[in-house]
């Protein structure tokens, strides 16, 4: 029996990581297989083998029936079994980078799935979602799709983003405008040649990349492909000038429109209490560079400051708290971003986002004692862990739970000072030499992420407006209603180009002309 398996069986773990050379020799040994003892680890919520010649799954799979994070990245899969249907409490799915041909048909019945990642494959077709109503995200970009999936029905009510870039789409039907909250559609380098009217009816689509098709209107394949189009633009012309299937297009058509919840009056409320100031005003960071090197790790950053926070009391607790819900809900525990805040005040400028190999960087961590490697601090949380889980007999917690994030990495990212101090190791911790106290009135914010950029801005979204909600500003509208102040900063590339401006226009989306910019951008 492999050790790692061995190991699992006998402490009755929750996670099993199978990755690294070790592991893809007994791989190739049982002949691009997993131990079949692997599948009597019936305790286990996290299934993650990566990076190895692994070629098949068995049908065992489905005695899993605890699994809610199936990860199975880069790898030698040609097929899934129909046992992968079986998982009843599975969220995750990540099956990107292999050879996939095609899916379980009955993949539709996962009805507890949020993330469906299946990037990188050879898949010419899918089998209908319709039945995976809690699906929030779903990414099958670089395949060989020639129909939009089925995913067109009222009941996945909670599907906000859609990759389908780098595939063989022909069109992108109507019946889109029924997904009530869908936020992001990137159909870019398809065969797409017209699109329907009715994408103006998504109400809360922000972000829409058509880049890369055949438009049959030149000026609108004009717009699409321009370095500094707006998101708002597209949507715009699409208003105006695509016809919808009545045969109407957008001009002079006014509709009646959506009624309006009394949760949406709720958040226009909200976001007037938003007061934006441009990088040129007031004091702090203004501008983020990221090097080169951090792109093929964990590419995507975004960063602001907030000012006249109000950490006083039991309010600094409650911020903390709010960051951990954020981290296990929208970040899905980390697995597709992390927040990280500084105390703006103990922040030296300007910063580097960069990569470092493990045992070459030192890093302070949040709550201990000195400065270690961050090869030191990994080995130290894996004996701590070790121990949780033989002393508790179930998951581990903190951030042991995290380690499984960087295991793959031969270089690590990290945020780094103008003296060249780490303040933050992404997805593991923050330095302590930056850590917020309750007399901290000004944060730099600072959210990264592997999956992708909207995830990133989405993440901050929520941050700042949880902040708002509870009444951790300090800051009042003329009408002496709870503000926040949020002060922009620029994310550079290494030769000054702009990557990221946040928050922008575009960002805020709960209804992003209400947010009051106070001042204007220099």
């Amino acid at each position: 029996m492999w050790p790692e398996v061995k190991q699992a069986l006998e402490e009755r773990r929750y996670e099993l990581i199978l990755t690294g050379q070790d592991v893809n020799k007994l791989i190739e040994a049982a002949e691009g297989k997993l131990e079949e003892a692997v599948y009597d680890l019936s305790l286990l919520n996290l299934l993650r083998v990566t990076n190895s010649p692994l070629s098949s799954l068995s049908e065992d799979v489905a005695r899993l029936s605890n699994l809610t994070n199936l990860i199975l990245q880069k790898n030698k899969l040609t097929s899934l079994p129909d046992g992968v249907s079986s998982l009843e409490k599975l969220k995750f799915l990540d099956v990107s980078i292999n050879h996939l041909t095609s899916l379980p048909v009955n993949i539709g019945n996962l009805t507890s799935l949020t993330t469906l990642n299946i990037t990188g494959n050879n898949l010419t077709s899918l089998p209908s979602l319709k039945g995976c109503v809690n699906l929030s995200v779903l990414e099958v970009s670089d395949n060989e799709l020639s129909e939009f999936p089925d995913i067109c029905h009222p009941d996945l009510a909670h599907l906000a983003e859609v990759r389908l870039a780098n595939n063989q789409v022909c069109e992108v039907p109507d019946a889109v405008a029924v997904l009530p909250v869908i936020k992001l559609l990137d159909v870019a380098h398809n065969n797409i040649k017209t699109v329907p009217g009715e994408l103006c009816d998504c109400v809360k689509l922000k972000e829409l990349n058509l880049k890369g098709n055949p438009l049959s209107d030149r000026r609108f394949k004009k717009l699409v492909e321009a370095d500094r189009c707006l998101p708002r633009q597209v949507l715009d012309y699409i208003r105006q000038h695509c016809a919808r299937s009545s045969g109407q297009d957008g001009k002079g058509k006014k509709g009646k429109g959506k009624k309006k919840s009394k949760d949406d009056d709720e958040v226009d409320v909200l976001c007037k209490e938003f007061q934006v100031m441009g990088v040129g005003e007031g004091e702090g960071v203004p501008e983020v560079v990221v090097a080169p090197g951090v792109k093929e790790i964990r590419p995507y950053l975004v960063c602001c400051l907030i000012h006249d926070l109000n950490f006083s009391g039991d309010l600094f607790k409650r911020f903390i708290t709010l960051q951990t819900k954020l981290h296990d809900g929208i970040c899905e525990k980390r697995m597709v971003a992390t927040i990280a805040t500084h105390d703006l005040a103990k922040i030296k400028t300007p910063l580097l986002y960069t990569t470092h190999a493990p045992k070459q960087m030192h890093v302070h961590p949040l709550g201990r004692g000195k400065k270690v490697s961050a090869w030191d601090l990994y080995n130290s949380l894996q004996r701590e862990a070790e121990i949780q889980r033989k002393q508790q007999k179930r998951n581990v917690a903190g951030l042991h739970r995290f380690l499984h994030l960087v295991e793959s990495w031969e270089q690590w990212p990290c945020l780094k000072d103008a003296e060249g101090t780490v303040i933050s190791l992404p997805p593991i911790t923050n330095s302590d030499s930056t850590k917020i106290t309750q007399s901290t009135t000004s944060v730099l914010l600072e959210v990264t992420s592997s999956t992708s950029l909207s995830k990133a801005k989405e993440v901050a979204d929520a941050l700042l407006l949880a902040i708002l909600q509870n009444g951790l500003s300090s800051r009042t509208t003329e009408g002496g209603e709870a503000a926040v102040s949020v002060q922009q900063v620029r994310v550079v590339e290494d030769d000054g180009s702009l990557r990221v401006l946040y928050p922008s226009h575009i960002d805020l989306a709960f209804q992003q002309e209400r947010v009051k910019v106070v001042r204007p951008v220099k």
